[in-house]
């Protein structure tokens, strides 16, 4: 038995026989790069929106913060003028209570039977009577005189 090396002429091969390996396609490499890329793109973008977003909540919070406190403020010196006013309404009550029961007492005291009753009893006066009373008579420019002097 005689082995033929080859049958055909066209079998034998020139050259290295080996398979060509698959490589792994640089576009996947690329294409995994580019989805890396974009997710990080996206997370800065989300970071970079969220912090906008707190940013935003932080001002509106200020916001808030300060008008309260102008509120309050304002609050306070509405309360401060309505607690000095009431004061000053009850000083005038006491004013107006003490002027009214002066105004009795004056004219309890101006009354003429009350000034008679007075003068008689604490200072010992009598009225007059025709013998007890002095007629003079003085000159037109008697006042006159004693103004120049």
């Amino acid at each position: 038995m005689v082995v033929k090396e080859f049958e055909y002429e066209h079998e034998y091969v020139n050259g290295n026989t080996v398979v060509k390996p698959q490589r792994r396609s640089e576009d996947t490499d690329k294409k995994k790069y580019e989805e890396l890329q974009r997710s990080k793109r996206e997370r800065n973008k989300k970071r970079k929106e969220e912090k906008k977003r707190r940013h935003g909540i932080l001002q509106i919070t200020a916001f808030l913060f300060v008008v309260g406190m102008v509120i309050i403020v304002r609050d306070n010196n509405v309360y401060s003028m309505q607690k000095e006013l009431t004061t000053i309404k009850s000083e005038i009550k006491v004013v107006q209570d003490d002027n009214e029961s002066l105004r009795v007492d004056l004219l309890k005291v101006s009354s003429l039977d009350n000034i008679k009753t007075n003068a008689e009893k604490r200072l010992g006066m009598v009225p007059a009577t025709k013998e007890n009373t002095i007629q003079i008579e003085l000159p037109n420019k008697y006042f006159d005189s004693i103004e120049n002097k």
